[in-house]
């Protein structure tokens, strides 16, 4: 549709001012992008307001993020002035279709901060009960369907779910499929159909990370038998944090109706690992202590794994769950209501010490070591860390092999001592591009791939403050690094030294670095360093 078939014009705005001109559509975007599965290619992750929203290295969120954690831990929809001005538009928009006012209303959501305002603001719309047609429905569906801009789309599909026509449903999936709209597209489906559960579960299906949450937790009531066993087997499983979806999906799925079968199946014992280790991690949503099968479901977990402990997942999960009822910081007597008795506690830490103590864990973990699959060689690495096996030799391989992922110089410093520290940094002087990296001060968060060396980098300077007088030239260049993690975690490494250790002249080029450094905190750091004061 165009633009101009919708918009009367105003002969005070001209067409090439638009904010939306000559741009291509976020929705076009995401629809050229699906796989024939129905999931979105990865082609479609960064969308076509990337280059206008972001600058080079400037902080990002993940997809639905930002919506996510604000919802989630924030205040949303709190700004009751902008609500009412955006109403107002809304309104003015419905009866006089007048350019302008559009223009007005879409520079102030191309702000994105949707979720400071959005849920005042549809209460006050729906209060004002603005005719929905000829005008309002035509610009609701232009917003959600043809703007090129986030902020925009995801009032669009509000505005639709306000206005209930559920002709849009199918292009609200659509856009749905990418998680920054997930959230907005489910409570716009929810509202436009009378039985929003089949929808929002196949939805559910195509997207793993905050928009799984938001849906998730939209299904957590069903009464629909298939939805309650795909919550408990696949359901919790979300890119952002397994412990946001655990509650939901063991209460919902009856984890405890379902390791109380006779016959337990496999995907089942996996999940149950899974939960119950999320639940007693803890964290941004209810847990262990809120659940009151809790005690239950870990007995039952633990008789039903013991014969089929054969994998480092569930190594994993039990010595997770062993670190529980070990934990001698927590008040137990609490617990004990829920059912974690002292002798059940006991009993479990019978059962988990003959489980884990088994030698083959050992040998599972040697076979596996020279793995190529970065997620599986993290589990390896964990294993090895508990059985206490170095794997010091494999980690130098892994190093050298790929010098610029940051995440095998964190695990070779956390295998350091005072003996390899001196090979450490000597690879890095000799493989990372130091001179790429010390370009000047400057506020860059040091986020993406531009930004790999800078990454690790920062595995490094975070570990050598163990280590006085080893690594001064990875410091050097930390001091002179755009990124400021880079810099805070060269000053807190200097720190770690102690003064007396500092190499001649270092005190000169802090002075002359401090007098550079564009951050403030970074700066009072480098003043409380140089004064002998503790950091913040």
């Amino acid at each position: 549709m165009k633009f101009f078939s919708i918009f009367k014009q105003n002969q005070d705005v001209k067409p090439q001012a638009l904010p939306w001109n000559n741009r291509p559509s976020i929705f076009g975007h995401i629809q050229s992008n699906l796989e024939s599965s129905g999931r979105l290619a990865p082609s479609a992750f960064n969308l076509p307001d990337e280059e206008v929203r972001f600058k080079n290295g400037s902080l990002r969120w993940v997809a639905g993020g930002m919506d996510g954690a604000f919802g989630h831990h924030g205040n949303p929809g709190g700004n009751e002035k902008v609500a009412q001005k955006i109403a107002g538009l809304i309104k003015a928009i419905s009866k006089k279709n007048d350019l302008v006012d559009k223009l007005a209303l879409y520079n102030m959501l191309s702000e994105d901060n949707i979720m400071d305002f959005i849920d005042p603001a549809m209460e006050k719309i729906a209060a004002a009960e603005p005719p929905v047609y000829p005008h309002l429905h035509s610009y609701a569906r232009w917003l959600a369907f043809e703007s090129p801009d986030r902020g925009p789309v995801k009032f669009g599909i509000a505005l639709l779910g306000l206005i209930r026509d559920n002709s849009d449903v199918d292009k609200m999936i659509t856009l749905g499929k990418h998680e920054e709209f997930t959230l907005f597209s489910a409570v716009a489906i929810t509202n436009s159909l009378e039985n929003s559960e089949p929808v929002l579960w196949e939805l559910a299906k195509c997207v793993d990370g905050w928009g799984r949450i938001h849906l998730v937790e939209r299904l957590a009531n069903t009464k629909n038998q298939a939805i309650k066993k795909w919550l408990l087997r696949e359901g919790y499983k979300n890119s952002v944090m397994y412990e946001y979806l655990a509650y939901t999906c063991a209460v919902a799925g009856d984890l405890v109706s379902e390791l109380s079968m006779p016959s337990v199946s496999a995907d089942v014992l996996s999940a149950a690992g899974d939960l119950i280790v999320a639940l007693m991690n803890g964290g941004p949503a209810q847990n262990i202590d809120q659940y009151e099968d809790g005690a239950e479901v870990t007995d039952l977990y633990l008789t039903r794994v013991e014969e089929r402990a054969d994998t480092l997942d569930v190594f994993l999960n039990l010595a997770a769950i062993k670190d529980f009822l070990e934990d001698k910081e927590v008040d137990w007597t609490q617990r004990e209501r829920m059912g974690w008795s002292v002798n059940l506690r006991s009993d479990m830490l019978i059962d988990l010490h003959k489980i884990l103590s088994d030698p083959k864990w050992k040998q599972i973990v040697l076979e596996k070591k020279n793995t190529r699959d970065d997620q599986e060689f993290w589990r390896v690495s964990q294993a090895a860390n508990i059985l206490g096996i170095s794997l010091w030799e494999t980690h130098w391989q892994r190093l050298v092999q790929d010098p610029l992922q940051s995440t095998r110089w964190y695990d070779i410093m956390r295998n350091a001592d005072q003996e390899r520290i001196k090979q450490i940094v000597a690879l890095a002087v000799e493989k990372l591009p130091l001179n790429e990296i010390a370009t000047g001060p400057a506020d860059e968060m040091g986020l993406g791939p531009a930004y790999n060396a800078h990454s690790c980098l920062s595995s490094l300077l975070q570990e050598l403050g163990h280590y006085p007088g080893h690594g001064f030239e990875l410091i050097k260049v930390g001091l002179t690094s755009p990124v400021i993690r880079n810099r805070n975690m060269a000053v807190r490494a200097l720190s770690g030294w102690g003064a007396e250790h500092w190499p001649q002249g270092t005190r000169e080029l802090l002075l002359h670095v401090e007098e550079n450094e564009p951050n403030e905190s970074t700066k009072k750091n480098l003043g409380n360093l140089l004064a002998g004061r503790a950091l913040e």
